[in-house]
């Protein structure tokens, strides 16, 4: 992980606070899931397989005015479409989240990024057809998890919150900052609003010039009904300019959820525009066991375009599963 500046006063700021103060440290909880299906895939063969598999512990030590929240988790996975990423066992999540409630927070280390967990997440509600990295097939451009990560974050405010994050996971390109991003939450009671801009540095992809992503989300919880909104908004990046607008629905009736969605990114320039429709079904038997049937439908599911992992991700599929947790 690289180290800097930054970090270092980050670290050392909070460390005042934790001088000659009483420890507390409980013991962490363990925790897991397992997720298996049987997919049916336009550009792939039958499978039945172990979508995810995770086991982590977490816990919190305290230290007077300072709250030191860790995660450690191991994450199998097999890939829906790309072998070479399959059997692979590999550290999702290992970070610290410092809180302190006058003066806001931090986060240091690897796993699920800021902009999912405020932004993407809105929409990102299926078993199957989501941003993790069995599938990684929703429109989108931003990643769900991400290494090397610091962010700051400062207290709730009226319902107001700030945060700035710094990504950089490749360390010999140069570049000390590869993502840098800056954003705003809002939230009051069910509803939430959030934006947030990311700089990616040219060194990161070996592009000529440096990308830029502005992301708005929102949501709403009344009674049974949840909706989530999501818009990506990419230029002067790699892959070409766009817009993605995406919205998800999920009505909860007893221990049944119905999900639906639909995600549309619309191209500037020469490529086709892709549209995907998402419904799932997802019982629950107890606290620890569920059941899903979920069904995807893109716009232009044509075979012979899936040239790669990622495009051949990009099909028609049903997909039948469960879940287990502990």
């Amino acid at each position: 992980m690289k180290t800097n500046v930054c970090t270092l006063a980050l670290l050392s700021t909070f460390s005042v606070y934790g001088v000659a103060q009483t420890l507390e440290a409980p013991k962490p909880q363990f925790y897991g899931e397992i997720q298996a299906q049987a997919a049916w895939h336009d550009y792939a063969d039958y499978t039945t397989d172990i979508a995810r598999a995770e086991v982590g512990l977490k816990g919190t030590v305290k230290a007077e005015a300072i709250a030191a929240h860790y995660t450690l988790e191991l994450e199998y996975s097999e890939s829906l479409t790309d072998a070479s990423k399959d059997n692979d066992i590999i550290v999702r999540e290992a970070n610290i989240a410092l809180v302190n409630k006058t003066y806001g927070g931090a986060f240091i280390g690897t796993g699920t990024t800021g902009t999912w967990k405020d932004l993407y997440s809105k929409v990102d509600i299926f078993d199957s057809n989501n941003m993790e990295r069995h599938s990684d097939n929703l429109l989108f451009g931003g990643k769900r998890y991400g290494s090397n990560q610091l962010a700051v974050m400062t207290p709730k405010m009226n319902g107001f919150q700030f945060k700035a994050a710094m990504i950089t996971p490749k360390e010999y390109n140069d570049n000390d900052a590869d993502i840098i991003g800056l954003r705003a939450l809002y939230s009051r009671n069910n509803f939430s609003f959030v934006v947030n801009h990311s700089f990616t540095a040219k060194e990161m992809n070996n592009a000529k010039e440096d990308a830029q992503r502005t992301v708005a989300a929102t949501s709403y919880q009344w009674d049974q009904w949840y909706v989530g909104a999501v818009a990506e908004f990419d230029y002067d990046v790699p892959f070409g300019r766009r817009n993605v607008y995406a919205l998800s629905t999920r009505y909860t009736l007893d221990d049944t959820k119905f999900s639906l969605g639909y995600q549309r990114a619309d191209w500037f320039g020469h490529q086709e525009n892709e549209s995907l429709w998402i419904a799932n079904v997802n019982h629950a038997l107890n606290d620890h066991f569920a059941i899903y049937g979920e069904a995807a439908f893109y716009g232009d599911s044509d075979k012979t375009k899936a040239t790669t992992p990622q495009l051949k991700a990009k099909g028609n599929n049903y997909n039948l599963g469960l879940i287990v947790s502990f």
